[in-house]
């Protein structure tokens, strides 16, 4: 059985990929930023009857300290985490003209500073052979959107990490990047108004597939990366054929 890691945890794709997991009997360590949040997913992780054990630990991942803290009392409570998935993050969407440096900044930090720091803690404390980084990519990082220059650079940055990653950790850890699309998550279903008739019309006329993605859809492809022995540097698309590339 795996030792998990996965930041950002509390909701959304996170925390599906937790219960899963968890679901499996496999050990999960649950990211939150604080500790707030930390006690509402323990809430919600206590109504459930899983196999596995989770420990919750708060951290803010673009804070060097808080990554380490987090990583030793895991190693401390449930051993060496074997693999790192990074899905914190968060959105704050503007205009290019309207963009401040304090919105750009919380954004790019969160995604990308926060992925490089887990990455590298994660590396560090890591000892075996077989290890995996999973970073969380978006469609938007490779062909931009409105009113998201933050994110989207945030989403090209990590991108081009994982290829950097991917070649300065092999062969003891893979490094790979999952980039779904509109998945059903309360935060997308939110963000284009999935839950009115005219905005999911607009979602799926650009989708082939012709529906909205899945939690389990990206469980399934996360699952495939994980038992990939010879598979490093790719960056996997769950997304309907929404973008091709």
């Amino acid at each position: 059985m795996r030792k998990i890691l996965i930041t950002g945890a509390s909701n959304g794709l996170g925390f599906a990929l937790a219960e899963h997991f968890l679901s499996n009997g496999e050990t999960v360590v649950i990211n939150t930023r604080t500790p707030t949040t930390a006690e509402l997913t323990e809430k919600k992780m206590v109504a459930n009857k899983f196999k596995g054990k989770h420990l919750i630990i708060p951290a803010d991942v673009k804070n060097r300290k808080q990554v380490q803290n987090l990583f030793a009392l895991a190693n401390e409570k449930v051993g060496q985490i074997e693999v790192i998935i990074n899905c914190a993050g968060i959105n704050i969407d503007k205009s290019f003209m309207q963009m401040d440096d304090e919105s750009w900044d919380k954004v790019v930090d969160t995604h990308l500073k926060g992925t490089f720091i887990s990455s590298q803690e994660f590396s560090r404390q890591y000892k075996g052979e077989s290890g995996h980084i999973i970073t969380l990519g978006a469609g938007c990082g490779i062909q931009g959107r409105l009113n998201g220059a933050n994110f989207c650079s945030a989403k090209g940055g990590i991108l081009a990490l994982t290829k950097c990653m991917a070649r300065e950790l092999a062969p003891r850890i893979a490094v790979n990047c999952l980039t779904p699309s509109a998945v059903d998550t309360d935060e997308v279903v939110s963000r284009y108004n999935l839950n009115t008739q005219e905005g999911l019309k607009k979602v799926l006329s650009g989708i082939p597939m012709d529906r909205l993605g899945k939690r389990e859809d990206v469980i399934q492809m996360t699952e495939s990366i994980l038992s990939s022995k010879f598979t490093t540097g790719s960056n996997f698309f769950v997304n309907g054929g929404e973008l091709m590339h």
